[in-house]
């Protein structure tokens, strides 16, 4: 109300007449009154924006840990994958070496065997 009666006054010692210059004043803040914020009006944003922040970030605290907790899990999957292959090549690669080793053996057998026959049977001379 203060300021529509200082807006009032400025209008009348700028030598408009006092019930114009209150008319005047009174359509120039009833136009304005729904299209201005208060400070009230910022206040209360303010804390609706706060508590509104709050709450998102407690949200995004408690997404962020469901995803650590996921990618551990995940990890330690793959981690356990990992170990089983690596235990499963190995068991490959001796098998693999044993089966080589009983060939090279088996060659070596066959090989001992011709030359023993190939020196018996070669002219003593």
């Amino acid at each position: 109300m203060t300021d529509r009666l200082s807006l009032t006054n400025a209008l009348a010692d700028a030598s408009i007449d006092r019930q114009k210059a209150e008319r005047i004043a009174t359509e120039i803040f009833d136009a304005i009154h729904d299209n201005v914020a208060t400070k009230q009006d910022l206040q209360h944003t303010e804390a609706a924006l706060k508590t509104e922040i709050t709450a998102v970030r407690a949200e995004l605290k408690t997404e962020i840990t469901a995803v650590r907790a996921e990618l551990k899990a995940e990890i330690t999957a793959a981690r356990a994958e990992l170990s089983a292959l690596e235990q499963r090549m190995q068991l490959r690669f001796a098998e693999l070496e044993h089966r080589l080793t009983v060939r090279f053996a088996s060659v070596m057998v066959v090989l001992t065997g011709i030359v023993l026959a190939a020196i018996r049977y070669l002219p003593h001379g």
